[in-house]
């Protein structure tokens, strides 16, 4: 369970980055990132969730639509960091999150939030995930999620989505999970609340340590603005 854990960890790092904003032209990077070091508090964390894959959950067929959807979410953004700036590329990436979108919203609208309970932490999860990608249905789903229990949606999922309406209302996100990047396709880190705590912050949400996260995003095809991140130089 620990490695699927740290898999859906690297699934999910490309629904990290927001489109608006502008860029300085850097030179992509893709460096060797260290193993993933499973018992971390972080990774531990994120594998108490993923473990209940085979619990019970109320709504069996959802389940397996929700991860039919995010399979055609994930296979559009496989190339999501080196395809940024073609066009073509984003307005079909844009077609096929709004069909996602409409097909989320009605769900949302039938039976409520796709919890743990009701779909399984894969379900939930694969849910969580095309939400990131449509702006229109977040706060819904952010508000919908802070009234749930804890362990019924997953905690990194939150934090992501968190940081993504912050983000989008022009406030410091608090997980350091958002990147802006503009038409050169460079990726900035946008500003984040109380970076003193911000290693413990995302401990507790199951994500991994930030210089092993930009590693990862680096290592994904994304082109960062290291100097962006405070306390970091471009290299």
């Amino acid at each position: 369970m620990a490695q699927r854990a740290l898999q859906l960890t690297a699934l999910t790092l490309l629904a990290l980055a927001s489109i608006p904003g502008s860029a300085t032209n850097l030179s992509a990077q893709k460096p060797a990132c260290a193993p993933l070091d499973s018992m971390a508090p972080w990774a531990l964390v994120n594998r108490a969730w993923s473990r209940d894959t085979t619990g019970p959950r109320s709504n069996e067929a959802l389940r397996l639509r929700l991860l039919a959807l995010v399979k055609r979410d994930q296979a559009m953004r496989a190339d999501f960091g080196t395809r940024v700036t073609d066009t073509t590329y984003l307005r079909e990436l844009t077609a096929l999150d709004s069909t996602l979108e409409k097909e989320a919203r009605a769900i949302l609208d039938s039976v409520g939030l796709p919890t743990r309970r009701m779909v399984g932490t894969d379900g939930s999860d694969a849910f969580m995930l095309i939400v990131q990608h449509n702006w229109s249905l977040q706060p819904r789903v952010l508000a919908l999620a802070k009234r749930e229990p804890p362990g019924q949606i997953a905690a990194e999922k939150l934090a992501m989505l968190e940081d993504r309406v912050l983000v989008h209302d022009g406030k410091p996100q608090r997980f350091g999970t958002q990147w802006n990047t503009g038409s050169d396709g460079v990726f900035h880190f946008a500003p984040n609340a109380d970076m003193a705590g911000l290693a413990e912050r995302r401990s507790r949400a199951g994500l991994p340590p930030m210089e092993q996260y930009m590693c990862m995003l680096e290592e994904a095809g994304m082109r960062l603005d290291r100097a962006s991140f405070p306390g970091k130089r471009a290299h």
